[in-house]
């Protein structure tokens, strides 16, 4: 059976070497606080291949929108009838631009103009690696894939904080003795695998301390994320004042904690993606790449590295993705 509904991917994208995007920036940079800031804007010219992927990977996708400030890539064939570039202006209110915030920028995104009731939302670290169909993002009645477990908080970097103030707003919405009473069988499940573990472990805790974060492309509602936003506007409004992340904000977890709590989701696997750290892992993030070890894998940059080491992380995943991907998708010029 093919689900009867259409999916779009949403995407963003920054260039950091875009004089006017540096001097919005430079005018309000003091203010940005937080780690991990080099780490959070630096590009590692990998983009198109994202493009490569979901046309190799994913044909049957509606439409691809991608949610930048003003800016296109020089390759982007504009003009695909799958491809709608959205400006900040369009979906943010003007009171808060500039933002250089992705956890605020994150939370309009149910705002594009034509976006489609499901969603998959990608970082631009996040590539499909693999061939893809619906049902491994939306069950055939429509909802979204995720993986069920629970998890602590382990403070250990500033941007920690998001999983204290997402949590809070659950536990003050949900009861958990209820929730796990509802959803047993999708917290407790072989589908988990060792999630399962960490659940058993914090089961009869009488708070959520956290669900387990997966950190792959997240497959959304469009009305859901409405409604979450709708209820917490408070919290909402709160981070969108902030121009840069900030210890105060909420992220679009939120939305996937809400439909977690209340059983709205179908099981998938942890095994669906896999997460590599380039400080620590580059080889085997290379390794996936060209073996397609996971249906999804997500290539986070690390601060930690030097100017020399970043460009020469930079120059092994493009030879990862030539090997794989060299020819030029109908999404590039």
């Amino acid at each position: 059976m093919v689900a009867n509904f259409d999916v779009d991917f949403v995407v963003l994208w920054v260039d950091d070497t875009d004089p006017s995007w540096q001097e919005k920036y430079n005018r309000f940079a003091a203010k940005d606080l937080l780690d991990e800031k080099g780490a959070r804007y630096r590009d590692f010219e990998i983009f198109k291949y994202w493009f490569r992927a979901v046309q190799q990977y994913a044909p049957w996708v509606r439409k691809i929108y991608l949610v930048t400030d003003g800016q296109v890539p020089n390759w982007l064939n504009t003009n695909h009838e799958k491809i709608q570039v959205v400006d900040h202006t369009e979906i943010i209110d003007k009171k808060y631009l500039p933002v250089f915030n992705s956890s605020a920028i994150e939370l309009n995104l149910h705002k594009i103009p034509g976006l489609s009731e499901h969603f998959v939302y990608f970082n631009d670290d996040m590539f499909i690696n693999r061939p893809v169909s619906k049902k491994d993002f939306f069950s055939d009645s429509g909802l979204p894939k995720d993986s069920a477990g629970l998890n602590a908080i382990q403070p250990a970097v500033d941007f920690d904080y998001i999983h204290v103030n997402n949590m809070m707003i659950i536990n003050h919405r949900f009861n958990k003795r209820d929730v796990m009473k509802k959803q047993f069988f999708k917290f407790i499940n072989p589908i988990n695998l060792e999630l399962n573990i960490y659940t058993a472990l914090l089961f009869f805790w009488p708070k959520f301390t956290r669900f387990f974060d997966t950190h792959y492309p997240y497959s959304l509602l469009k009305s859901s994320m409405s409604r979450v936003l709708s209820d917490n506007e408070t919290a909402y409004v709160t981070t969108m004042n902030d121009r840069f992340r900030s210890v105060n904000d909420i992220t679009i977890w939120l939305v996937r904690y809400y439909s977690l709590a209340t059983g709205m989701f179908s099981l998938r696997s942890p095994r669906f993606g896999k997460i590599y750290d380039l400080y620590s892992a580059t080889d085997r993030a290379v390794t996936d790449i060209v073996q397609s070890k996971h249906k999804t894998i997500v290539v986070n940059d690390n601060s930690k590295f030097s100017n020399e080491e970043f460009l020469d992380v930079k120059d092994k995943l493009i030879g990862a993705f030539e090997k794989k991907l060299k020819d030029k998708s109908e999404f590039e010029i």
